[in-house]
């Protein structure tokens, strides 16, 4: 079982009118400048349904009347059901969970040095998963196979997924991967995460469309990302660059809702901004903390869920770097109430996975948790009896019923930290946070078991990822 968190009381960067100030700009950019929709089945539907197309240009213009009504049809809340129900999402307004992104590459555990993965690699990133508590939506880890035909990598990825762990799990939208993903998930029985980044500024590709597309067709949610980074493809102001996000994604909204009347979406902020110092992108920022922060502030405001693919960190190592920027990422984004955060177990970006930064990243996201989730003030808590009981100075609280019955209700028991005295540390190896986490990572992996598919589904994976290669041209 994994820990759904509740946020007790959420913070918000912008003011109610600064808020309705972004919103109006959007209305504003929407009607006069519109968005580039490169397909034309959706421009027609658009067009019908009353925007403006310029079809040569693939520029559609939206009033104001069919974007609210975009908004009234979208459901504040839903649920995405797992293999195992009891992995199930519930979106809601004050629901979070804690998830793992992936990298390009992977960390060697034994070596220390980056290298590309196999399907070893995937599974074991997988079974952490699965097995972590505060990990609610799995990985495969990495992005690349060795030992995998290119044209099948990312089926086998999903595949992988779907055979070791009952948690949900996501589909690439490159290609017709997210075709044949959406398809091994019917055959596993659990709904998979879909979705479409934009082409920013101000415009959608077709591919990403189509994944849309795919999902309202098999009656899923979708997430819809805007990648309009702040001094890159949108203006260096933050709050110019969440208008254009904001334009991007209630674009897709509307047409999402044209598609499918009713369809969840998740509003999903990828604004890294431009280090004009060294041209990259700055994952590891404070302002792309910020942005998102916002993006969780417009999506309750629409009536919306929320996903990010955060906390990032800049560094090439598992150091003090990623320890502070993912740390106050994390932090900032579940006090803003992001349902989902799919960041743990990633550096460097979004470039390298690492299986004890995973276990690292639990940690912070327990921490996080038990942060949002506030201190019960009641009767039992205040424990004046108990108060009364204990007295003064000799005496302590030590023995009493109400130090067993809540120290372990009220403090988060984190797995990695170091609390003992200096010798006894000593004694126990000295061992340093890295340490620690290898450590756990080698005692998951030799003692947890994923529930595995039933050997007929097992077989029908199969058959779909030979069928995906032949379609690809492979023998």
């Amino acid at each position: 079982m994994f820990f759904n968190y509740h946020v007790k009381k959420l913070i918000n960067l912008l003011s109610e009118d600064e808020i309705k100030k972004i919103h109006e700009a959007t209305l504003t950019v929407m009607e006069e400048n519109g968005i580039l929709i490169q397909d034309e089945e959706s421009l027609k539907l658009l067009s019908d349904a009353g925007c403006e197309v310029n079809f040569k240009k693939m520029v559609a213009k939206f009033p104001s009347s069919l974007i609210e009504d975009a908004l009234k049809k979208c459901p504040s809340e839903f649920t995405m059901h797992a293999r195992s129900s009891k992995y199930d999402l519930k979106f809601n307004s004050n629901s979070v969970y804690f998830a793992a992104c992936g990298g390009m590459e992977i960390l060697d555990f034994d070596t220390g040095k980056r290298r590309q993965g196999t399907t070893q690699d995937a599974k074991k990133a997988v079974i952490l998963c699965d097995a972590l508590e505060n990990i609610a939506r799995t990985t495969p880890g990495v992005g690349r196979l060795v030992d995998v035909p290119g044209e099948v990598e990312l089926e086998t990825l999903t595949a992988i997924s779907l055979r070791n762990s009952e948690k949900i799990t996501a589909v690439n939208s490159m290609g017709d991967s997210a075709e044949w993903g959406v398809k091994m998930a019917k055959a596993v029985g659990t709904d998979i995460l879909v979705g479409g980044s934009s082409a920013s500024p101000l415009g959608w590709s077709k591919s990403q469309i189509e994944a849309i597309k795919l999902a309202t067709r098999e009656n899923l949610p979708v997430y819809l990302q805007s990648m309009a980074s702040p001094g890159g493809v949108a203006p260096a102001t933050l709050a110019g660059s969440i208008v254009i996000m904001n334009t991007e994604i209630l674009g897709l909204t509307v047409l999402t809702e044209l598609l499918r009347p009713g369809t969840g979406v998740m509003y999903s902020c990828f604004n890294m901004p431009m280090d004009m110092r060294v041209g990259t992108l700055a994952g590891g920022s404070i302002e792309f903390g910020m942005l998102t922060a916002v993006s969780a502030q417009l999506a309750r405001f629409y009536g919306m869920a929320s996903i990010i693919y955060q906390p990032q960190t800049d560094s090439k190592l598992l150091d003090e770097q990623t320890g502070y920027e993912k740390g106050m990422q994390w932090i900032l984004a579940g006090m803003s109430g992001i349902n989902l955060m799919c960041g743990a177990g990633v550096v460097d970006g979004q470039t390298l996975w690492s299986n004890a930064q995973l276990v690292i990243d639990s940690e912070m996201a327990g921490m996080v948790g038990r942060l949002i989730e506030g201190i019960e003030v009641t009767e039992d808590t205040l424990a004046l009896d108990v108060i009364s009981k204990v007295g003064h100075f000799p005496n302590n609280y030590l023995g009493q019923k109400h130090t067993r019955d809540w120290w372990k209700r009220e403090q988060y028991q984190p797995l990695l930290p170091s609390r003992e005295i200096y010798g006894q540390w000593v004694k126990m190896g000295s061992k340093g946070i890295l340490e620690r986490a290898r450590g756990k990572v080698r005692e998951l992996l030799k003692e947890h078991k994923p529930v595995p598919l039933p050997r007929e589904v097992d077989r029908e994976l199969d058959a779909l990822l030979k069928a995906a290669g032949r379609a690809h041209g492979l023998d």
